[in-house]
């Protein structure tokens, strides 16, 4: 009977600790290393665009503009556990780059879920224009017009996307793109025929042609469009 016990306590204590090996080797293989992701803003293909911004106004060519970003923010769900995160601030972004600057965070590696990256565009003072953008607009009268927008609002772009894998094997950068047909829904090359002319070229302000230019600064928020890029480290990078 004494054999049959020291067995029996021989088997439980060899099975405990082959639990406690197992869930120590699961532990080591979810752990957490870190990973950067960026942040871009940019025109929808901005290094080519030479056509109008929208098929509904023909004539109108957007050809340059900056952007001060105060921030970017990261919003997202991971092992079912809501994440925040805000970058540091962009100042005067080539929106028309070929390579427009990047900021970036780092996060623990994992898959992220239900995220919303947002561009944050402040007019901290009188003297900054967190939006321009500039261009040509041909009237109906067959002349053509400089055009030009400027933002003296605060204004927000927020993108959404499903998922994505921070693995830590490459940097992986949000590009929001300012969608320029989304920009001027709602607006016609005949109300741009109609806006009143300042030296000789059409600005659109909070103080000129304000009409349009509130109807272009409801349309910010949903002008955006998320592309993501992975750029792989190489295999001699730590």
């Amino acid at each position: 009977m004494k054999t049959v016990r020291i067995t029996i306590i021989t088997v439980i204590a060899l099975s405990i600790a082959s639990m406690m090996g197992c869930k120590k080797s699961s532990t080591r293989s979810v752990a957490s290393g870190s990973s950067k992701l960026s942040f871009q803003l940019a025109v929808k293909n901005g290094t080519t665009l030479a056509t109008p911004a929208s098929d509904t106004i023909p004539g109108l060519v957007w050809t340059a503009g900056t952007a001060d970003v105060s921030k970017f923010s990261f919003e997202a769900r991971r092992n079912g556990v809501s994440i925040e995160i805000e970058s540091n601030n962009l100042t005067t972004v080539n929106l028309f780059g070929v390579s427009p600057v990047t900021t970036y965070v780092t996060l623990d590696t994992g898959i992220y879920k239900e995220i919303e990256v947002t561009a944050f565009l402040d007019h901290s003072s009188t003297d900054t224009i967190p939006l321009k953008l500039t261009g040509t607009f041909k009237t109906d009268s067959g002349k053509t017009v400089p055009i030009q927008f400027d933002l003296m609002s605060d204004a927000r772009i927020k993108v959404e996307e499903k998922n994505i894998d921070l693995n830590g094997t490459a940097t992986v950068t949000a590009l929001v793109d300012i969608a320029l047909d989304k920009l001027m829904n709602g607006i016609t090359a005949a109300d741009l025929d109609k806006a009143t002319l300042t030296n000789g070229g059409i600005v659109i302000s909070k103080t000129s042609n304000s009409w349009l230019y509130f109807k272009i600064l409801a349309n910010i928020s949903g002008c955006g469009h998320a592309e993501w890029r992975e750029d792989h480290h190489d295999h001699g990078d730590d």
